[in-house]
């Protein structure tokens, strides 16, 4: 095993989650113990079910879509599209998708076809609203003042990732079983890390990610839930 493995694929990884939920922790205890002088929201108080709403705001976004529509058809395809591949990535790392789909009937090589179309569809869309996204940022006069280095380095991080995935799945050559002995002996302390093709750096880019996800205006798939109950409640 070369050093770039054992760093990347066998030392990184553990240092990565605990960053990630160290800096979770973190910014939750910040949230919560954030001083509020008086019971405030931003807006008059709506008749129903808070949580509904709240819920509503984080999967479907009804204020980006009031305030901008294309803004909103870009950003709700990219954040559904990327919630798709973290699902199809348990696949990959734990063969718990495999079983459940085994158990309904299909067999290993329909398993396999869905996987390559949807996973293949999903890297493509992604790409291209990630690449949508970017350009917004760039060519939009009013999103590019607003704009900091920190949100196009966010973007590039995850456009990066996609491409790296996506070279691993059309071009470079990717092995499923090598990628889930890897996963697993990540949980008995005695990494096996792969080689082959472009694992490595997609690899490290996803655990940077990780690791600045706390830090970063990404997390505002968790600080949605915070805010939005304070803008919502009654």
């Amino acid at each position: 095993m070369s050093s770039f493995q054992l760093l990347v694929g066998g030392l990184l990884p553990y240092l990565a989650v605990m960053v990630f939920l160290g800096g979770m922790a973190y910014r939750f205890y910040v949230w919560f113990n954030t001083p509020q002088p008086g019971k405030m929201t931003l807006f008059p108080a709506q008749e129903g079910n808070t949580a509904r709403r709240v819920i509503a705001e984080a999967l479907l976004f009804p204020s980006m879509f009031r305030g901008d529509k294309v803004l909103w058809s870009f950003s709700w395809l990219f954040h559904a599209t990327l919630a798709l591949v973290l699902l199809g990535h348990v696949r990959v790392f734990t063969g718990l998708v495999d079983r459940m789909l085994s158990g309904m009937g299909v067999s290993a090589e329909g398993i396999d076809t869905m996987s390559s179309a949807a996973g293949g569809a999903a890297g493509i869309v992604l790409l291209a609203t990630g690449g949508l996204l970017l350009a917004r940022r760039l060519v939009v006069d009013r999103v590019r003042e607003i704009s900091r280095v920190a949100d196009f380095l966010a973007l590039l991080l995850v456009i990066a990732i996609v491409a790296t995935g996506n070279a691993m799945r059309f071009g470079a050559h990717f092995d499923l079983e090598q990628t889930r002995t890897w996963a697993a002996s990540l949980l008995r302390l005695s990494p096996v890390v792969p080689s082959e093709g472009m694992f490595l750096p997609h690899l490290l880019l996803a655990l940077m990610l990780l690791m600045y996800i706390p830090f970063s205006k990404i997390l505002h798939f968790g600080g949605i839930f915070f805010t939005q109950s304070l803008v919502k409640r009654r």
